[in-house]
């Protein structure tokens, strides 16, 4: 907790943030986490981030991330959230009509700041084209390997996790 008390005043956030530290507690904001996306939804389709950074550099990292949306994007409303005690971070852009831009900018600044672009929520279909910017082509190669191992056929998940550029 002492860790994490460090990391949030580093951070600076505009509101108290939400810590729970009983059941309680736990309850209660996993409870707000489960109404996040209705609201969130409410201002249409986000454009959605879930990195992992070191702990040591989320700070910056928040700073950074939010003054590059509002150069890209300066109507957009950025909501950073997440497991920051793990190094998670949520990032969900509202009201982002220049999102291929933004998108891109923001998985440079994770690169930058020695994050992964793909946290505990996999790469997906749509961060599959900005796997090179956290891994090398020896990981991909690797991955691609124990796809291979695995499912042969390529019948899970076809084209999800990996670019048809990628493909080996």
């Amino acid at each position: 907790l002492e860790d994490l008390a460090e990391l949030l005043e580093r951070i600076g956030p505009p509101q108290t943030p939400a810590v729970a530290v009983d059941a309680p507690g736990s309850t209660r904001l996993w409870a707000a986490r489960e109404c996040f996306a209705e609201v969130v939804g409410l201002f249409g389709p986000p454009l959605k981030f879930d990195a992992a950074l070191p702990l040591d550099s989320l700070a910056t990292f928040t700073e950074d991330a939010t003054a590059v949306i509002a150069s890209r994007a300066p109507e957009a409303i950025p909501i950073l959230f997440g497991h920051v005690a793990e190094g998670n971070i949520h990032l969900n852009v509202l009201n982002c009509p220049n999102a291929d831009i933004v998108y891109r900018s923001v998985l440079e600044l994770v690169r930058d700041h020695g994050g992964n672009v793909s946290s505990e929520h996999g790469v997906g279909s749509l961060k599959r084209n900005y796997l090179d910017l956290a891994l090398s082509a020896q990981d991909i190669a690797t991955m691609w390997a124990i796809k291979r191992a695995l499912d042969p056929s390529d019948y899970l998940n076809r084209a999800v996790m990996f670019p048809d550029a990628l493909r080996h």
